[in-house]
């Protein structure tokens, strides 16, 4: 007699473009995380280099660096996998072609902007704040050149030889959603969840990320009219923001603060998503333009905000609540100020270079800004699983 037990239906690729409002808060959302990272890291000196001034400047740099700013990596990694894993087949072909473009886009940067600076070091000298031959010789100049064991030497590019790490694990996500789609959700969770680590960060929860987004994307579920989330997602986000504030008081064992901070991501994904759809800042022309910059940025704001911070407290070192909280941001914004700069004028008169640089390809060249409400420019997208806009989905 037949089987009454019925298998749930199959997740299937989306051959429709991206919204186009999804791929515009997606693009303002590039630039908002990537400005987080840049001034955490540019902000770093103070708690370490300068003790706090005082516990109020100690509650608000916590809350940035602890809070905003860790929700960017898990909420580029959703956003990766739901612009990757909406259309991605589980073919030899479509996987094969998926290693080669995300070796170029991502390997190449990880392995080119690691080179250069160990090539520094180890020819010229040590870097202030950022490293030097011991370092880079102490866990081998491959390790450090591949994040292999070990960080990369460029610190903030172990986000990148992740990402080629879950890209790699793409086949195992597309046999879940062909199979059991919500079990293999649920299954990244827990693994999240439950394995035994003092840190939010984890290859298990970037996978969960990753397949969150795909999954949102295979739903179809619709990201574009988020209002109704605003009245639970907004206040809970902000109580808890001060909560994470408040850590360094509270006395959280290690993996209770941890599991603490995987559900403030989660929740922090959410908050960011409803912020994005307000004009403010879908519509913003600054920041659609800062995220045409935001990969190159990202690539090159180490060493450079290192150097920014030892040269800072050559002339000043900030010693009261209101002149560290005033000098928190100068060096992350130096910092974006100059190398978007950099970018803008490499993109302008060296396209190919930028691209390269990039991670993009060669047919890329940079644009002047459109008319109409969509990204800037297409180089620095392919990066991080970011390169499908509304307009080349429609495309492809």
């Amino acid at each position: 007699m037949p089987s009454t037990i019925r298998s749930p239906r199959p997740l299937d690729p989306v051959r429709d473009p991206v919204d186009p409002d999804v791929s515009a808060r997606i693009d303002v959302l590039r630039a908002v995380l990537i400005g987080l990272i840049v001034l955490c890291h540019g902000g770093r000196y103070l708690g370490s280099e300068l003790p706090f001034a005082s516990p109020a400047a100690e509650f608000a740099l916590t809350v940035v660096n602890r809070g905003l700013a860790c929700v960017a990596v898990p909420l580029f990694f959703a956003i990766s996998g739901y612009l990757l894993l909406r259309k991605l087949e589980a073919t030899p072909v479509a996987y094969a072609r998926l290693l080669r473009t995300k070796f170029m886009a991502i390997g190449v940067p990880l392995i080119l902007f690691n080179a250069i600076w160990i090539a520094w070091v180890l020819c010229i000298g040590s870097i202030p704040m950022f490293g030097g031959r011991s370092f880079v010789l102490s866990a081998g100049i491959v390790p450090k050149l591949l994040g292999i064991g070990t960080a990369p030497f460029n610190y903030p590019l172990w986000f990148l030889r992740d990402l080629l790490v879950v890209f790699v694990a793409a086949p195992v996500f597309l046999v879940f959603f062909r199979r059991l789609p919500d079990l293999g959700l649920v299954l990244l969770g827990l693994a999240w969840f439950l394995e035994t680590v003092d840190n939010e960060y984890s290859l298990a929860g970037f996978a969960f990320a990753f397949y969150a987004g795909g999954w949102l994307a295979r739903r179809r579920a619709n990201l574009r009219d988020t209002a109704g989330w605003d009245k639970w997602v907004l206040p809970l986000y902000a109580a808890a923001t001060v909560v994470v504030g408040l850590q360094p008081w509270l006395g959280l064992e290690p993996y209770a603060l941890a599991a603490f901070k995987k559900v403030y991501q989660m929740l922090g994904v959410a908050a960011f998503w409803c912020l994005s759809r307000r004009p403010w800042l879908r519509d913003s022309r600054l920041l659609h333009g800062l995220a045409a910059m935001s990969f190159f940025v990202f690539l090159t704001h180490e060493p450079t905000v290192s150097v920014l911070q030892a040269k800072l407290l050559t002339v000043w070192r900030p010693a009261t609540t209101l002149t560290q909280l005033a000098a928190y941001p100068l060096v992350g914004v130096a910092a974006m100020a100059g190398l978007s700069l950099l970018g803008w004028g490499l993109a302008v008169y060296v396209p190919r270079l930028f691209a390269f640089l990039t991670g993009a390809p060669l047919r890329l060249r940079f644009e002047r800004p459109p008319s109409e409400r969509r990204p800037l420019c297409e180089a620095g997208k392919v990066a991080a699983g970011l390169e499908t806009s509304a307009g080349e989905a429609g495309r492809e």
